[in-house]
């Protein structure tokens, strides 16, 4: 499926969010699952799932998938199990960090559905950020 543009502004919103939080993009792994692809490398699919942004620190101490999801596609039957399939691989990831990009109109049912899908996954906390555009990169909401 193409890739709109709303979708390819909110998987660059989680590579900026990626080297905000991690290190200079030149200093850190990024691979994004982009129609232009920042380094033409695919993230590694994850229980049969491919995020839109993979990034780690070198050397690996923090682990980051990232998720672009449109209003549309946010609570699919597709985005859910895929989303669950993340935070499970965090889960058992030290540094793990979940970040969700949506629209700003989407903030809310965004932080209720990563609360809902982590609750399995509370024993090895993964730390979970919603980016909606409401926040200042200095103060990302956590979940």
């Amino acid at each position: 499926m193409p890739e709109s543009a709303a979708h390819a502004d909110l998987v660059q919103a989680v590579i900026a969010f990626a080297e905000f939080e991690l290190g200079a993009i030149a200093e850190i792994a990024v691979r994004d699952d982009a129609v232009h692809s920042l380094r033409g490398e695919r993230p590694p699919r994850i229980d049969g799932f491919t995020p839109d942004v993979h990034a780690v620190d070198v050397p690996t101490t923090r682990t980051l998938i990232g998720e672009a999801k449109t209003r549309a596609d946010l609570e699919t039957d597709h985005s859910l199990l895929q989303i669950s399939a993340f935070l499970g691989y965090l889960a058992k990831t030290s540094g793990g960090l979940f970040v969700l990009a949506v629209p700003l109109t989407a903030g809310a049912t965004a932080r209720r559905l990563l609360r809902q899908l982590n609750a399995p996954f509370t024993a090895r906390p993964t730390r979970l950020i919603v980016l909606d555009g409401s926040a200042m990169p200095s103060r990302y909401p956590r979940c």
